[in-house]
């Protein structure tokens, strides 16, 4: 109420000309609503996570990598199983190679038994990539991939990374892949 004595009292003070500007300054401030509280139906944020190819180890015929996976959202992200991969070519053209989960596919190794992990953001979790540079049937053009398309889990998003080197899978056409770990302790 004493806005609006104050507002007459101006009006006065300024003459019939600033009347309407005083009444719609007051009608304004009436049915002005109150601010928005903010909605608490907000979606969260996505969940962010980077993928990086690390250095390819060799010897033998035996290839492998290191596949890392970092935490770089604001809360937990949790994964379970192997990451999906897809083989590329140069021109970053799928390649029709077929992974494995586990790298005894690949290689007399045990298999890891997947399980869920929890990654605080900021934190990195591993898995292994495994293929032979083997050439079994020489009619066969050997196979030489550029780029793998990785997604932490079936239905996540598709990231596209480049190893250091090749990978060259001779004319095996396979590659397997262990499920994600926390990082090892060097």
């Amino acid at each position: 109420m004493n806005t609006i004595w104050a507002a007459a009292r101006r009006t006065r003070r300024l003459g019939r000309a600033a009347v309407p500007v005083a009444v719609t300054a007051l009608l304004a401030a009436c049915t002005a609503s109150p601010s928005a509280a903010p909605t608490t139906d907000a979606a969260p944020p996505e969940p962010c996570v980077e993928i990086k190819a690390g250095p390819v180890d060799g010897a033998m015929g035996l290839r492998s990598l290191t596949l890392e996976m970092v935490n770089c959202g604001a809360r937990p992200y949790t994964v379970q199983g192997s990451p999906t991969v897809r083989v590329l070519d140069g021109d970053r053209k799928r390649i029709d190679v077929t992974v494995t989960e586990g790298p005894s596919s690949v290689a007399a190794t045990g298999d890891a038994a997947p399980r869920a992990v929890t990654l605080r953001p900021g934190e990195k979790a591993e898995a292994g990539l495994l293929w032979r540079n083997t050439v079994t049937d020489p009619t066969v053009a050997a196979v030489r991939a550029t780029y793998l398309q990785v997604a932490p889990a079936d239905g996540e998003p598709w990231q596209t990374v480049k190893p250091d080197s090749a990978i060259d899978l001779g004319t095996t056409g396979k590659v397997g892949v262990s499920p994600w770990k926390p990082p090892s302790r060097r």
